[in-house]
């Protein structure tokens, strides 16, 4: 399994790729996604573009790689990934992220990267958010804990702490565009009187 995340980072490229693909067929997709993948292998200057693409976004957290699989999973299967869901999620994202990275960066006299470390906390914190998820039926929240506390346990990241199972920059950088984005649609449907079209992503 950590040999495989090694890998993890042909995720950001193929996953997109193949729902782009598929609004023609699954056929489509499935050899946009092969082609993809294979491209992804050839070495550039002696080095693979998923060498040079870790390189630069170094280990994806399981958090982003959930979301990653599930995100083409739920166009080809009864998996529903819903936007409440989904806001939801990145919402608490957003918030542990403006906890962490500020404050890690020497924004204050105390680093939260040190409680990944010892994380009774955080572990804590993560086993309430996943109750509170599954009692609100938002599956998708639910599963990212699960599976963020399962590769912590074990430990399929090289990384022993628990926040890099969590976070990554990729995954804040999208959390924050997507809640600005849905708070811009809340505004554009609340002047045109509409209602989103569907709840679903």
């Amino acid at each position: 399994m950590s040999a495989l995340l090694d890998y993890s980072s042909v995720l950001l490229v193929v996953s997109p790729i193949f729902v782009l693909a598929l609004r023609r067929s699954m056929s489509f997709a499935l050899i946009s996604a092969l082609i993809a993948t294979s491209g992804l292998f050839l070495p550039v200057n002696e080095v693979s573009l998923i060498l040079q693409l870790k390189g630069v976004f170094s280990d994806l957290s399981l958090t982003t790689v959930t979301l990653l699989i599930a995100w083409p999973l739920s166009r080809v299967t009864n998996i529903s990934l819903t936007r409440p869901d989904l806001t939801s999620l990145c919402a608490v994202m957003s918030i542990l992220a403006l906890f962490l990275y500020p404050m890690a960066l020497g924004v204050g006299p105390y680093d939260p990267y040190a409680l990944g470390y010892e994380p009774f906390a955080l572990l804590t914190l993560l086993a309430a958010m996943g109750m509170v998820a599954v009692q609100k039926k938002c599956w998708m929240s639910a599963a990212t804990v699960i599976v963020a506390l399962l590769g912590y346990w074990l430990k399929v990241l090289p990384s022993q702490n628990l926040w890099d199972y969590l976070l990554d920059p990729i995954l804040v950088i999208f959390a924050i565009s997507y809640l600005l984005q849905q708070a811009y649609r809340r505004r554009i449907w609340r002047r045109s009187g509409g209602t989103p079209r569907s709840a679903e992503i």
